[in-house]
């Protein structure tokens, strides 16, 4: 065997500056390192390791990798090696399974997919590689924590960028790394801050614990922009920028505890999937234009998202097989359905959102749902219980007080939808208020719901209608609500901001206090009066407050009534006045940078007897 390598060595050395030609490489077994699979040379002993070198590969068509080497246990070298045409996605250019000790070094990848993957392997070392893909340049793939103890040198490309990979670090801190590929593997206390990836493979978390990511810059990742692998208490946070992943923005996956806050997840595949991890909490982040916002699936329990901002998501929410997720606070437009929710959950709860100009506000094929305090305006169906056609049973739902405002149809509840208990809603100026095909409860405890367009007779006084409210497939609400007074509060979004006095003073020396909501949160500047009921808004006043100054402008859509608004400096000075149209395509601002602004309804400040120049004096 030393022999015949020997002489086949001799004779590549004479070509191996122009690399020799040949097809695939495929070693399946220690027994296949020979000469017809492209060893040149050794023995297959640490100081001896088969040769593998020199090789220029094309991978035909319909095959799947240029070098594939699977189950081994001896050493070798893949060195000097050029693989090219690994177009299927899903092979890779050189693909290491189950191998203990190799080396790769000095190899080219180009026209390909995707370029080194390795897979349940152990202490592979890999050095001074060009990987020029469309794919994922560099991936590993392993069940523990020893499957990603290799030793991955920075002097590996990914279209031209470093390969970053640690393994095994604790308690520090890794700053300002810009890359084409970051992986931590096996660390604990971590904090990645300032990462930069741009057209690249994005950031690995891979069993870990406790790691933190901050100020993140993840662009236009040929994968997920980052990927939190096994590694429970992972936080992501003040990262304004996570975009065009061709896969998840952020994939959480078999990882409980994880942590995403005030995150900005834009045009990705999907914003964040969360998959087979519990207690991840979602807070104060913004989704836009994704295919779906947040997706949770694969069993998850107890995924708190809340304060969102949603924003042109086909689906904002979309929960699969799962246990108690909620979705709070949040804000969703111009969508396609902000909350859809798949048979497979169950103890859903949605509350304190607003959903304005969507398909659908809520679609749910779920059991044992709440669905609460939501603020719905100007949907096709505010909420949907779908026809699952035999594939679904949704019962033993709660739909209650929830605004449906100016929906085509405000409930609608398929034939294999029972036992849900619908109360105390409100469908205001609704074209049609409900259609119910199944068995459920319409005012379970003696009280339905209020109708904008119900003038049935009240005999006895007691705010209930006498006659039945009837619905197309034969339900009925026994008991309409005369009046709309019992509401507590108000609906969505607007009703969860911080209420506070607000003292303004014009000119001539005359102050006015009034009440107003602070909309300090992205999610509830976002939002505004956007959906809300004009008898509702009539009595509403909104405080944009802003960290520092800026020079945006409002916009009016799908606001019903028109509006004053002022704009403020940091110290109460005023900045400019105007008046907003309802429902106008115009933008509003003012001529100088803002740090607050108050929205009332038009002509308010002047009915209390303020001038035009006001101050606010008593800041938030």
């Amino acid at each position: 065997m030393h022999r015949a390598m020997a002489v086949l060595l001799s004779g590549v050395a004479l070509v191996v500056g122009v690399a020799a030609e040949r097809g695939p490489i495929a070693i399946l077994s220690d027994a296949d390192f020979t000469a017809e699979n492209g060893v040149i040379g050794g023995a297959g002993t640490p100081g001896d390791p088969y040769l593998i070198v020199g090789w220029e590969i094309r991978v035909p068509s319909g095959g799947l990798y240029g070098i594939r080497i699977e189950n081994t246990t001896v050493s070798f070298v893949v060195r000097g090696c050029r693989v090219s045409g690994a177009m299927d996605s899903r092979g890779a250019a050189v693909l290491l399974t189950d191998v203990i000790g190799g080396v790769i070094e000095d190899c080219s990848v180009t026209d390909s997919i995707n370029g080194i993957r390795i897979k349940t392997s152990r202490d592979v070392t890999v050095r001074d590689n060009f990987l020029g893909v469309r794919g994922v340049g560099f991936q590993v793939l392993g069940l523990d924590t020893e499957h990603f103890r290799h030793s991955v040198e920075p002097t590996n490309t990914v279209n031209g960028q470093e390969i970053r990979y640690y393994y095994g670090l604790s308690g520090q801190v890794l700053e300002g790394i810009a890359a084409g590929h970051i992986t931590l593997a096996g660390c604990r206390d971590v904090t990645l801050r300032g990462a930069k990836i741009d057209r690249g493979d994005g950031i690995t978390i891979a069993l870990s614990e406790s790691v933190r990511i901050e100020n993140a810059d993840v662009s236009r990742a040929t994968g997920n922009g980052i990927f939190i692998f096994s590694s429970p208490g992972t936080v992501v946070t003040n990262s304004p920028r996570i975009a065009n992943s061709a896969q998840a923005g952020i994939s959480v996956l078999l990882s409980d505890r994880v942590w995403v806050e005030n995150v900005g997840l834009y045009a990705n595949q999907v914003g964040l999937a969360v998959n087979a991890s519990d207690e991840v909490t979602v807070r104060n982040n913004a989704f836009g234009a994704n295919p779906i916002g947040v997706l949770v699936t694969g069993g998850s329990q107890d995924t708190l998202i809340q304060q969102g901002l949603f924003y042109q998501n086909r689906h904002g929410v979309e929960i699969e097989t799962s246990s108690g997720a909620k979705v709070e606070l949040c804000a969703f437009t111009e969508s396609d359905v902000a909350v859809f929710i798949e048979g497979g959950a169950t103890y859903p709860r949605v509350a304190y959102s607003s959903m304005v100009q969507v398909g659908y506000g809520i679609s749910s094929l779920a059991s044992y749902g709440v669905y609460e305090r939501n603020l719905i305006a100007r949907a096709n169906i505010g909420i949907i219980f779908e026809e699952a056609y035999s594939q679904a049973t949704p019962t033993g739902n709660v739909v209650r007080h929830n605004v449906l405002y100016r929906c085509t149809d405000g409930l609608y509840l398929g034939t294999e939808t029972t036992g849900t208990q619908i109360y105390e809603n409100l469908l205001w100026e609704c074209s049609r208020a409900a259609r119910d095909l199944g068995q459920n409860a319409w005012a379970p405890y003696g009280r339905g719901n209020w109708y904008s367009d119900y003038r049935g007779p009240d005999a006895d006084g007691d705010g209930i209608g006498d006659l039945p409210v009837m619905f197309g497939g034969g339900g009925q609400d026994a008991a309409p609500l005369m009046e709309r007074g019992f509401y507590p509060g108000l609906p969505g979004v607007v009703g969860t901001m911080r209420e506070q006095a607000v003292t303004l003073e014009d000119r001539t020396g005359m102050q006015v206090t009034l009440p107003a909501r602070v909309a300090a949160l992205p999610h509830e500047r976002f939002i505004g009066f956007q959906g809300m009921p004009i008898d509702m808004a009539n009595d509403l006043a909104i405080l944009f407050v802003f960290e520092s100054p800026v020079p945006s402008q409002f916009h009016m859509r799908n606001v019903f009534l028109p509006l004053d608004i002022v704009f403020f400096a940091g110290d109460g000075a005023f900045l400019g006045k105007t008046t907003m149209q309802a429902d106008s395509r115009d933008l509003y601002g003012a001529a100088d940078p803002f740090t607050m602004a108050l929205e009332v309804p038009a002509g308010r400040l002047a009915d209390l007897g303020l001038t035009r120049e006001v101050r606010l004096i008593q800041n938030p």
